[in-house]
C-alpha cells in the first residue's frame, strides 16, 4: 500500500483540490481491508465540532492546530 499526497495540502491555491487530496494506492488485493481502516482513522481525525478562535472568532476545522483566517493558535 502506498499513500500519494500525504503532504499536498500545504499547496492547496497552486494545485486543485483534488490533486492535493490524500491517495491510498493497492499493490495487493489482499490489503484492501487495511486500507479501509487506514481510511476511517484519517477520516476520524476531521471529525467533531468546529474549533472557534479566541483571536478572531472564526470557526475552523476540528483538526486544525491554527486558525486559517489569522494564524493563532487553536484552544486544545
Amino acid at each position: 500500500m502506498r499513500v500519494l499526497n500525504a503532504n499536498a495540502a500545504g499547496a492547496l491555491g497552486e494545485i486543485p483540490v483534488d490533486a492535493a487530496a490524500p491517495q491510498l494506492w493497492l499493490e495487493e488485493p489482499r490489503d484492501e481491508e487495511r486500507a479501509r481502516r487506514a481510511l476511517e482513522e484519517f477520516r476520524a481525525q476531521g471529525a467533531g465540532p468546529p474549533r472557534r478562535c479566541p483571536a478572531c472568532g472564526e470557526d475552523n476545522p476540528p483538526a486544525f492546530d491554527l486558525c486559517w483566517k489569522c494564524g493563532a493558535a487553536l484552544p486544545g
